[in-house]
């Protein structure tokens, strides 16, 4: 056998993977195949770049929980900076919201998240809030009553924490790890329910006994093409979300604010010495475009800040991107694991936009599974794909 595991994607995720198969001591032959000509050029490197613990579902609390404390550990750990920011991340609430999150906070301290609830004058001491009462009814905003802040969270850089982990990943592997970029898999080779190994685009067919799919929003197409369908797919669309820069209001110490999420899911926070961003389109259809929008920007989301945030009408958009989020349909949340019909099958997808920030737990976790076929530090069984088949669904609703 040529190889022991191939992992497909050079995002996040893989990254991740390999670099904790190679902590755990790992003793087979990996090989990455890219497609791209460089590591993360896709949805990683056009990620937001937030995390977070406030979740509703304990499993994104755990996974999330630990993540920001290897994120943290992250330079000292790996020696790879990765522009780590723990600046919180800050829920403005309306008066009905913020109750409701009152009741929820006992599941937040019982799954360690630490929450800081604000009243409206704290939440203006962090964000300024003002409504013009005539546009108030037009933009249908009310009054700000408080805020939910998670002291934890922050802000990094996916695509510097994805280099680091497969640079330190492939140098842990002692020489038993190969990374091959511009290498386009056409699919696997699944023979009586057990993966064989992988077929490439020049017709090139590569054995290896597991194999594990990081390729975000791309996975179903590759499975489908692998002669997977209907429940044995995981229920993921891709879904564009955009992102947007202008230069900060003229508003002293507006750079040191933290992520904020406003009304209509608007959230934005500092990126360098600019405002980055974003909102989710509800009108989205499925599919793999990713052009950014600046209608979308200056019709959905300015009018509402402006309104919001003084003087944001002096700021101009200067860069937009989009990217991809590999969305779960269902509930929202990852579906990882090894596939329960196809042995040695093994991949991660679904995050639904919270993929980065997981990826130090699920990174792990999937290396688990692949050395040892077992969940050793936290248990992912939930998230399998059987959970559809079962009517288990797990479902996320802080999502933005």
């Amino acid at each position: 056998m040529q190889v022991d595991l191939i992992i497909i994607g050079g995002g996040i995720i893989g990254g991740s993977t390999l670099y904790h198969l190679s902590q755990l001591g790992y003793q087979g032959r990996v090989l990455v195949l890219e497609r791209e000509d460089a590591l993360s050029k896709g949805s990683t490197a056009l990620s937001a770049g937030g995390f977070r613990n406030i979740w509703t579902t304990p499993i994104n609390m755990q996974l999330t929980s630990y993540s920001i404390r290897k994120l943290a550990g992250f330079h000292d750990e790996l020696q790879f900076p990765i522009g780590f920011d723990q600046r919180g991340y800050l829920f403005c609430q309306y008066e009905k919201n913020l109750e409701s999150a009152r009741t929820f906070g006992e599941e937040w301290r019982k799954n360690g998240v630490r929450i800081e609830f604000l009243d409206a004058r704290e939440v203006e001491q962090k964000v300024l809030d003002h409504i013009d009462p005539d546009v108030k009814e037009v933009l249908g905003l009310q009054p700000i009553a408080g805020g939910v802040f998670g002291p934890d969270c922050g802000s990094f850089d996916p695509s510097a924490a994805a280099q680091g982990y497969f640079e330190r990943g492939i140098e842990g592997l002692a020489g038993r790890a190969e990374l091959r970029l511009r290498t386009h898999v056409s699919k696997l080779r699944i023979v009586d329910g057990a993966y064989r190994g992988v077929e490439l685009e020049d017709g090139t067919f590569i054995e290896s006994g597991k194999v594990f799919i990081a390729a975000g929003a791309w996975t179903n197409q590759l499975m489908e093409r692998s002669g997977l369908s209907g429940a044995d797919l995981p229920p993921v669309v891709p879904l564009k979300r955009m992102l947007y820069i202008t230069n900060f209001p003229p508003i002293e110490g507006f750079e040191r604010i933290p992520m904020t999420i406003i009304d209509q899911g608007i959230y934005f926070r500092p990126e360098g010495p600019n405002l980055l961003i974003g909102k989710a389109d509800p009108e989205t259809a499925p599919g793999f475009d990713i052009t950014a929008d600046a209608r979308y920007y200056e019709e959905q989301i300015n009018y509402v800040l402006q309104e919001r945030v003084p003087g944001m009408e002096r700021c101009r958009l200067t860069a937009m991107w989009g990217g991809l989020y590999d969305t779960n349909e269902v509930d929202h949340n990852a579906v990882i694991g090894e596939h329960p019909h196809v042995s040695g099958l093994l991949f991660a997808t679904g995050f639904s936009g919270h993929g980065a920030m997981e990826a130090p737990a699920a990174g792990l976790a999937m290396a688990e599974v692949a050395m040892f076929g077992e969940y050793r530090t936290i248990d992912c069984t939930p998230l399998s794909i059987a959970r559809f088949w079962d009517n288990r669904p797990i479902h996320e609703t802080i999502v933005i």
